[in-house]
């Protein structure tokens, strides 16, 4: 009866992370469901003394600081009615990382069948955009969003223009685990990773989603030269490949690639400093978000204004002498297209010095064993991690929706790390 109990949970604990992503496409409280679940079964298998020994590490004991800093910002931005129910329910993030890990270390739940299987469910979401692509409305009928000439693709999310972050995000993880199995092992499995990463950087330029475009290009970038380091011939096929991929893409629609590569140019040159101006007063409706963030951040230094208040405190002419004329009745938005902006205006320095704290650490840790491993898919991880502090325009780093794709690739990435840990003990 006890095996079968065991077999039981293995299962049901693989349909939920199976089906993970398909409900990011269409529900986040399906999503938030299956981390409590998850959370749930976690916490009824394992006893006391498990528990205990699974909290005294770091990345749990500086999550668990972070947690109780942001119930204290909260009370301390108690006027500023902040989201208490972020801050509470963040506790969730920390469990769902020791319930990964335990699940795939000690429960030995098949990564094979999930891996798998969201590759299936990522190759249906790419047929879909194509389809969508092509015909203006996907297969349920949602139709493609024209904007500025080009289509916006949101695929199975309709309206909601965010999928290529989901594609990104599982896409380089599915990569990652198959490429780290095959690599010097099997050439056509790492080819086929690698067409696979390939593809799903194709989708993301479709969907006319730039800062996700850019992301999964630095990482590819990324990954072309770790690999020329290893096996310089494979490198230089692969490169063809990726050229030739380009050169698809820059012919395949003016307009697109205008907005996707032309453009690009004239953002970079908001980076150049201007005498007599704050460097934030530039003429980009993303740096008027970022300069009523930043002010907010001026007037309340420590503590911030409380999470999700931004919203509640960028409409202040006061701002406007730091905004480009032509955005400052545009410079308000739910959050400031920033992680770094977000942080500052709601937590202050305080969270933003924890959270660059933990990453720092967290980082440090995570290399120094893969130097003593050379463990690939604890490399491509945490690169995959590491993509999310480009200074790029973002979602709210604290939004449900963005936190559950963070917070799944930070616990496979644990998850591999403790793995490598406990064997070189």
């Amino acid at each position: 009866m006890k095996l079968n109990n065991i077999f039981y949970h293995k299962k049901i604990i693989e349909i939920l992370l199976i089906i993970l992503p398909i409900t990011l496409l269409f529900s986040n409280v399906l999503a938030e469901t299956i981390l409590f679940i998850l959370i749930l079964i976690f916490l009824v298998q394992i006893n006391l003394k498990y528990f205990f020994n699974s909290i005294k590490n770091f990345i749990f004991i500086f999550l668990i600081i972070f947690w109780i800093l942001l119930i204290l910002n909260s009370l301390i931005n108690i006027e500023n009615n902040p989201s208490y129910e972020r801050a509470i329910f963040f506790i969730r993030f920390p469990l769902y990382i020791l319930a990964i890990n335990f699940f795939i270390n000690k429960k030995n739940i098949n990564l094979n069948k999930i891996f798998n299987y969201w590759g299936i469910i990522f190759f249906i979401i790419f047929f879909d955009l194509i389809f969508q692509y092509f015909n203006n409305v996907n297969l349920f009928g949602f139709e493609a969003i024209q904007q500025d000439g080009v289509k916006r693709l949101g695929g199975f999310m309709s309206d909601e223009l965010k999928i290529s972050n989901l594609i990104f995000h599982f896409s380089s993880i599915i990569f990652s685990y198959f490429f780290s199995k095959s690599y010097n092992i099997s050439k056509k499995l790492t080819y086929f990773s690698l067409l696979f990463l390939f593809f799903s950087v194709v989708l993301i330029f479709l969907s006319a989603e730039r800062a996700n475009f850019i992301t999964s290009i630095c990482f590819l970038f990324i990954v072309f030269i770790i690999i020329s380091f290893h096996n310089l011939k494979f490198f230089t096929n692969i490169f063809i490949i990726f050229l030739i991929t380009l050169y698809i893409l820059f012919n395949l629609n003016n307009n697109l690639t205008k907005r996707m590569l032309v453009n690009i140019v004239p953002n970079i040159k908001l980076l150049e400093n201007h005498s007599g101006k704050s460097f934030l007063n530039q003429d980009s409706h993303y740096f008027a978000h970022y300069s009523a963030a930043y002010q907010i951040f001026q007037n309340n230094k420590i503590f911030g204004v409380g999470l999700k208040n931004f919203r509640n405190f960028c409409d202040n002419d006061n701002f406007n002498d730091k905004i480009h004329p032509s955005w400052q009745t545009r410079k308000c938005a739910t959050h400031p297209h920033s992680f770094y902006f977000e942080i500052l205006s709601e937590l202050g320095i305080t969270g933003f010095l924890s959270i660059l704290i933990f990453f720092s650490i967290a980082f440090f840790n995570f290399y120094k064993v893969f130097f003593k491993t050379k463990d690939i898919f604890l490399l491509f991880n945490s690169l995959i991690i590491a993509m999310y502090f480009l200074p790029i325009p973002r979602g709210s780093f604290f939004n449900n929706w963005n936190a559950i794709i963070f917070w799944t690739i930070f616990s496979f990435l644990y998850a591999r790390f403790k793995s490598l840990e406990n064997k070189n003990d």
